[in-house]
């Protein structure tokens, strides 16, 4: 995944009408198999950045790669011949489970939309469920899971796309830190080394943990991006990065003298 000069302006509405800026200038790659963190605070830009990745937002300039195909000449269906292989982990669950519907029927029903082997849909759902610990609630509806359960249960259906790419927008807010490192452990184990993984977040200490290099975002701008290895390296820092480790209770090295 490769996005170049990635500018966003919301317009403004008639209680705020200011225009926003989301995003101005980013550039931002992803290489097959790797694990990247997108770091900021609220308004930082960083889920504006992931739904143009996912094609849920159009950029107002600049560029988008995916699979090695430029997407600004993709129609509706360029965009559903990849959307299996391109996934989006969404913030809130309740995006990606149907409350009508029972877990197995939904995991089912994903199941026969990607093909996979022989086994038939409803065997291959069950297994999903098993492979995310969810195994005895086939039958159960989302309002019976917790939340913990519900964002596994997305997860499981994600699994039965078998995607090369998958973004995961804010995947363990609102959980307590034992859930949150079940979870990541639990999407990065499952999706095996070949699966690409940029994980959105403003919770650095939990998602280093689970990926190899990270960005920072501020103001719709990309202000540092490092290798995980150099939070434990005394190179210096932006001072914004410096902020957010400080935070996080995490060791800070020098700041990083501005030009």
């Amino acid at each position: 995944m490769s996005l170049t000069s990635i500018h966003k302006t919301f317009r403004g509405s008639w209680l705020h009408p200011q225009q926003h800026s989301a995003l101005r200038g980013v550039d931002l790659m992803v290489e097959p198999g790797e694990r990247v963190a997108v770091i900021g605070e609220s308004g930082s830009g960083k889920t504006t950045l992931a739904r143009i990745a996912a094609g849920l937002v159009k950029a107002d300039s600049g560029e988008v790669h995916l699979f090695g195909e430029n997407t600004a000449s993709w129609g509706r269906r360029d965009w559903h011949r990849n959307r299996q292989r391109a996934q989006i982990l969404f913030q809130d669950p309740w995006a990606m489970l149907n409350p009508s519907m029972t877990v197995g029927v939904l995991l089912t029903e994903s199941a026969t939309l990607h093909p996979g082997d022989k086994r038939t849909s409803e065997t291959r759902a069950r297994v999903a469920l098993g492979d995310v610990g969810l195994g005895d609630k086939f039958n159960a509806y989302p309002v019976e899971l917790s939340g913990g359960e519900r964002r596994r249960a997305g997860i499981a259906r994600l699994l039965l796309a078998k995607p090369s790419l998958v973004i995961a927008d804010e995947p363990t807010a609102g959980l307590d830190a034992a859930l949150k490192y079940s979870l990541l452990t639990l999407l990065v184990e499952r999706l095996g080394e070949s699966c690409a993984l940029v994980i959105i977040s403003h919770d650095l200490p939990t998602v280093a943990w689970a990926s190899e290099r990270i960005v920072v975002m501020r103001q719709g701008l990309v202000v540092d991006r490092f290798p995980v290895s150099a939070l434990r390296s005394s190179s210096p820092r932006d001072p914004h990065t410096l902020a957010l480790l400080r935070s996080a209770g995490m060791p800070c090295p020098p700041a990083r003298e501005r030009p």
